[in-house]
């Protein structure tokens, strides 16, 4: 059995409870329903086709909603509970608790920290004095500026002192000194540094340390500052050496972009090497080099570590490599020639490379042609050639070369030098008296000229038995140099030759 439509029984069901033989009529065309299956379970029925509405179907009441079975709030905790297990709705972020803002700790002040270092200072403890050192070098650190700094420095000193150390003590009170000149602090400054200098300082570093308290004439105290560890370095580095020292790198982080950097470096470098200390020195150096690429100071830093490997370290070879540096990297340098003439010195004496060695001396002739140092190095060479590498012909060769060149008693000296090698080394006497006549003829003013070609015509007669060669020189003796003693001799020579032949 079909059921006409299904909510038309629904919205009736008050009325079959009232009476349940009332049954309502069928639209006409609608299938009829027994009455057995008015109430047949909702299992039974079927759908109706869809047809158009009756009217009065139309005007039929709702049904109204169905009441729930839950009260209002376990309804809310139940849609709630859904809702929060249902993936897709994210929850709702949960308030944060409001954050109480915390007062700041109070910076306590230059007042209270001095106050405090003070009384520490002052303190009958000697353990509790030691630890006010560092108390108070902090405080001077921090404060510089602080109306108290500079008698932090005075109580900094007098610790120091009062510990036996006279030469930190000294080196505080200058700083002081330099810091704060003019002022009450600053005199007694000057004052106790005097009498500390004058106890404890020796004989040879009074004088220099005394006039340290001359300041110099600038307003800008780090130039002062500069200035003198710059002259305690350079005047008396074995004075304050390790005090100086750690000056020297506080004032890099005090005033780190200061003109002064490079040659603050540079004393300090030196200050490492004159208390032995040639690795620190070393390292010095070639910081300057890195940190100040620029700075006219890095030849003379090149040359310095270069110096420091040839003589405190001993190392010959590093030596060279630092020498050869320098010249590569700062050929218009003055420390050039030194550089080379260091290099060959080391090739000859440590290494001995001795055609090294002329190398190096070939470069300085190259380098500083007409110089003293070419003259030296031609003469180095010369000799090389002839005691270390058995080379007379070479030897004679760059003795000739330096006649040329630098001519004057130096090139005289060099032609009769090259005459004797052609004698004794070379047993080539024709060599021997054409270098001799050179000397007549390239020098013919100089007091040596008449006694070389009376030399050259006593060879041809003696020993190469030339004697038409011995008279022709003679000859010449008598005619260029006629007011000397030689000149009668020569013609006497001369004539008892012709004589014989």
């Amino acid at each position: 059995m079909k059921i006409w439509i299904l909510p038309l029984l629904l919205c009736a069901a008050s009325a079959f409870a009232e009476d349940t033989d009332l049954i309502a009529e069928p639209p006409s065309g609608a299938p009829h329903l027994e009455h057995k299956d008015t109430i047949a379970p909702a299992t039974e029925v079927q759908e109706a086709p869809k047809k158009a509405e009756p009217a009065a179907a139309k005007e039929e009441p709702k049904t109204p909603p169905k009441p729930s079975l839950l009260p209002e709030e376990s309804k809310a905790g139940v849609e709630g509970a859904a809702k929060k297990e249902d993936p897709r709705v994210e929850p709702k972020p949960e308030p944060k608790a409001e954050m109480k803002a915390v007062p700041a700790a109070k910076v306590p002040g230059a007042d209270e920290e001095f106050a405090f270092a003070k009384a520490a200072a002052e303190d009958n403890d000697e353990k509790v004095q030691d630890a006010a050192m560092d108390e108070l070098a902090v405080f001077v650190r921090r404060h510089p500026s602080a109306p108290q700094a500079s008698e932090a420095m005075l109580l900094l000193a007098g610790l120091k002192q009062k510990k036996g150390d006279w030469e930190l003590a000294a080196a505080s009170l200058l700083r002081l000194l330099y810091e704060y000149p003019g002022t009450k602090i600053g005199l007694r400054a000057k004052s106790d540094f005097l009498t500390l200098v004058d106890k404890k300082a020796s004989r040879k570093h009074r004088p220099i340390l005394n006039d340290l308290v001359k300041l110099p004439e600038t307003s800008d105290k780090a130039d002062r500052l500069s200035a003198l560890w710059q002259k305690l370095a350079d005047l008396a580095p074995d004075a304050l050496y390790e005090p100086v020292a750690a000056e020297i790198r506080d004032f890099t982080v005090r005033f780190p972009d200061h003109k002064d950097g490079d040659k603050l470096q540079g004393s300090l470098a030196r200050l490492h090497a004159a208390n032995g200390k040639p690795a620190a020195a070393m390292l010095s150096w070639r910081k300057l080099i890195a940190l100040y690429p620029e700075s006219p100071a890095c030849p003379g830093a090149q040359m310095a570590i270069g110096d420091l490997y040839a003589d405190a370290l001993r190392d010959p070879k590093k030596a060279i490599d630092a020498y050869q540096e320098l010249v590569e990297k700062y050929p218009k340098a003055n420390e050039v020639q030194a550089a080379l003439e260091n290099s060959a010195r080391l090739f000859d004496d440590k290494l001995r490379q001795y055609a090294l060695a002329v190398e190096m001396h070939e470069r300085i002739v190259k380098l500083f042609p007409k110089t003293p140092a070419s003259l030296k190095a031609l003469k180095s060479i010369a000799k090389l050639q002839r005691d270390r590498l058995t080379a007379p012909e070479d030897a004679m060769k760059t003795l000739m070369r330096l006649s040329s060149m630098h001519g004057g008693q130096d090139g005289i000296d060099a032609l009769l030098q090259a005459a004797d090698y052609a004698r004794r080394d070379l047993k080539d006497n024709a060599r021997q008296a054409e270098i001799l006549r050179k000397v007549s003829d390239d020098y013919a003013g100089a007091k040596e000229a008449p006694q070389a070609l009376y030399d050259a015509a006593g060879v041809y007669e003696d020993t190469i038995k030339d004697n038409a060669k011995a008279i022709e020189l003679y000859r010449e003796v008598a005619s260029k140099f006629p007011s000397h003693k030689l000149a009668s001799r020569a013609s006497d020579r001369a004539a008892k030759l012709e004589k014989a032949n």
